[in-house]
């Protein structure tokens, strides 16, 4: 074996651990199959986490929100607040986790990121102090993040500013805005539909039979276990598998790991075909993935490495037992 999977899976059940219920809240599929370790990793990182988590991770973020909002009327600070993350897409691998607070300011008079620099310390300093939470860390200059004390809490706050953008001047639907992000750090700005992306995986999600974002979940589990750290995104995890055709992405539940050869064979086009990669367009077609970075590859590369690891150890054990990831496996 390649890995060792009874880490793996203390891992796994780590990420989704209720400490008011002192368990991890897992499928009923894991704890009645017979399966191998390897193949219980992989199947049991495929399953969303029940929603009613992703609930109480809102109400969570929902009073940090409450607590930026009455900071910033006291200083006449008019912002928005919108929702972003693996949690819009039930993608998210950790229990109370992957949610974005979108704190959102219109186009001013001052430059965009004097305003969210403003916005920055604004939220560091109503956070500061706060015994609730455990870490609050700014060290990226792009989002603030934050973990929360009982339930533990992964939140990240993102400061932006609302794009005019033509899409949305159009229509005048919320689905069509788009936003500017910036990485004061790096001196970078970012334009991109968060609300569109999100919409049209969860669309094609439901075409698929739930198979696009079991995959997402995979390939982010693999990333979370990983050796060593991979430079990749929900983000960029779900728009390299939202680029596979639909009908490969067919999830049949009679054959729940049929999909992986599918993912496999579509990180390797990506490492392979330098143009494919770089003009790799994100779900709401507005947006390069990629685009000419060299350094992603790379990283693109770690996740395949993570991902052919796991492939070679399933099917290791299903070859003993006559069968391949195509065979009849429920789970």
């Amino acid at each position: 074996m390649n890995k060792d999977y009874s880490v793996l899976l203390e891992n796994l059940l780590g990420r989704r651990y209720d400490e008011a219920l002192r368990e991890s809240i897992i499928s009923e599929a894991f704890e009645e199959s017979e399966y191998a370790e390897c193949l219980k990793y992989a199947l049991e990182g495929m399953q969303e986490i029940d929603p009613s988590y992703a609930y109480k991770t809102f109400h969570i973020t929902k009073r940090i929100q409450e607590k930026i909002e009455k900071a910033f009327a006291a200083i006449n600070l008019n912002v928005d607040f919108r929702y972003q993350g693996a949690i819009q897409t039930e993608t998210h691998v950790v229990l109370y986790g992957g949610v974005e607070l979108l704190v959102l300011a219109k186009p001013g008079d001052n430059k965009p990121w004097v305003t969210v620099s403003r916005m920055a310390r604004e939220i560091l300093e109503v956070l500061s102090g706060d015994l609730s939470f455990k870490e609050v860390d700014y060290s990226s200059k792009l989002d603030i993040r934050l973990r929360t004390l009982k339930p533990t809490c992964e939140v990240k706050i993102l400061p932006a500013i609302w794009l005019q953008n033509p899409e949305y001047t159009a229509s005048k639907r919320e689905i069509d805005r788009g936003i500017s992000e910036y990485n004061l750090a790096k001196k970078t700005r970012r334009k991109y539909l968060p609300f569109l992306n999100i919409a049209r995986i969860n669309s094609k999600d439901t075409r698929c039979n739930g198979g696009l974002k079991k995959m997402i979940r995979l390939l982010c589990t693999l990333q979370r276990d990983a050796h060593e750290p991979i430079g990749l995104n929900n983000y960029q995890i779900g728009s390299m598998l939202y680029a596979i055709p639909e009908k490969q992405l067919k999830f049949n539940p009679e054959y729940s790991l049929s999909l992986i050869g599918v993912v496999s064979a579509q990180l390797n086009r990506i490492i392979t075909d330098r143009n494919y990669r770089e003009k790799l367009v994100s779900p709401s077609e507005k947006e390069l993935v990629f685009g000419p970075s060299p350094l992603m590859k790379e990283e693109i590369q770690k996740l395949k490495n993570e991902l052919d690891s796991l492939v070679a150890d399933i099917q290791e054990t299903l070859r003993a037992e006559g069968k391949t990831l195509y065979s009849e496996i429920k789970y």
